[in-house]
């Protein structure tokens, strides 16, 4: 199952592949933009590829943390009734 930050990190991948670096010059000349690919693309790659292959955050609960067991139950009922 991929996620949508999964994706981003495959597009920055497959858009900033070295190989295209000729590309991406002929694009910053068009728009006038005096950057070098060169410098660029690398950066966004690697981007790409720790995006795609370090895992996210999954944010816990304290329900997750461990398992509820029935003792747990009964004493948040006893807690309630008090």
């Amino acid at each position: 199952y991929m996620t949508p930050r999964n994706w981003l990190g495959v597009a920055l991948i497959f858009l900033f592949l070295p190989v295209n670096v000729p590309l991406w010059d002929m694009a910053f000349n068009s728009i006038s933009l005096n950057i070098s690919a060169v410098a660029v693309v690398p950066l966004f790659f690697l981007l790409g590829l720790l995006i795609l292959f370090i895992p996210a955050r999954e944010k816990k609960g304290i329900a997750d943390s461990r398992t509820i067991t029935e003792d747990d139950l009964d004493r948040d009922e006893k807690t309630e009734e008090e």
